[in-house]
């Protein structure tokens, strides 16, 4: 299909060429006028597009790029200017004929500068899909990465369930499946519903639950949301995740307290908790708050707030984000 368009292309530039000479300038020959124009354009276009850009001056040899131009652009000048004026030029109409042989030059540099127009363009584009590409393959390393360290979680979290035959391990591992299905099927898609990622954070947090009836300090706070609005999946849960892992929900007066509220345009997301200092925590799979940092950065770059506090044994993340409505 390129070709098509660069033969369009310069046939509608031909004819305007045409059109000038013949109505503008009031040349004679303005058909042969254009059609050498257009010819000296179109040799100089492709011989800079296929040959020189690529292979001198994408490679930085431009010295070398630069005198092969300058060749070219003389060696056509002259022949357009023998093709124009004759072969008989007098002695006494020399410096005509070297005017006329610089005046020649023009289509050259007009067609090296479109093709280095183009090829600037065109690689532009192979630029920008090559980022694409890289942003794409690094935001889906980076939803792999959450998978394990979620996982390693709750499992550790059902073991101390089944550790005593609890009657509640049956009951966590449906809701475990549950989540599976999510992060599964959830991360094939660029976007999700704020239901479905709620829903996601529901079930992690009545897993947790499982563990202990008087785990009570626990809240989850959605009411003021708007559920069709799109987010990135698997975006919010690290921060709850992370809340569980290193606060001291299950003593006396731990507490995690998780909120979002949204309309069509933006979203905020609060998370906060306890922590005690001379609490134990397994290192392991720690990834998750570094990992949404990347990610926020990757999908929704200027488009984010996010504040970390950390005061007095209390933990919060506020987050503020640009979304996209259903």
């Amino acid at each position: 299909m390129a070709y098509k368009k660069h033969i369009i292309s310069w046939f509608i530039y031909s004819v305007v060429l045409y059109l000038i000479y013949k109505y503008a300038v009031k040349v004679d020959d303005s058909v042969e006028h254009a059609f050498t124009f257009v010819i000296l354009q179109v040799l100089m276009f492709y011989i800079n597009l296929i040959g020189l850009l690529p292979k001198l001056f994408d490679k930085k040899k431009f010295v070398l790029f630069g005198f092969l131009n300058i060749i070219l652009i003389i060696v056509i000048a002259f022949v357009n200017t023998i093709l124009e004026d004759g072969y008989q030029i007098e002695s006494n109409n020399q410096y005509d004929f070297f005017e006329d042989l610089l005046a020649h030059s023009v289509p050259s540099f007009i067609g090296i500068f479109i093709a280095i127009l183009l090829h600037n363009y065109r690689m532009q584009l192979v630029r920008e899909e090559q980022e694409k590409e890289r942003i794409k393959a690094e935001k889906n390393f980076l939803i792999q990465q959450i998978n394990p360290h979620f996982l390693f979680n709750t499992l550790n979290n059902i073991y101390s369930l089944t550790l005593n035959n609890n009657p509640k391990g049956s009951e966590a591992i449906m809701q475990l499946s549950k989540m599976l299905d999510y992060s599964l099927y959830g991360n094939n898609q660029e976007y999700v519903t704020l239901k479905k990622e709620i829903q996601y954070i529901d079930n992690f947090i009545q897993l947790f639950k499982l563990k202990d009836d008087e785990l009570t300090h626990i809240t989850f706070d959605f009411t003021q949301t708007n559920l069709q609005v799109l987010i990135a999946p698997m975006l919010l849960l690290p921060f709850v995740e992370n809340a569980f892992k290193h606060g001291d929900v299950e003593s006396e007066k731990g507490c995690v307290n998780v909120s979002i509220c949204s309309n069509k345009h933006v979203l905020k997301f609060s998370c906060k908790n306890s922590y005690s200092k001379i609490k134990k925590v397994d290192r392991v799979g720690g990834i998750g708050i570094a990992n949404v940092k990347r990610r926020l950065e990757l999908l929704y770059p200027n488009q984010h707030q996010l504040t970390i506090n950390d005061n007095n044994n209390n933990f919060e993340v506020l987050l503020k984000i640009s979304i996209h409505g259903n």
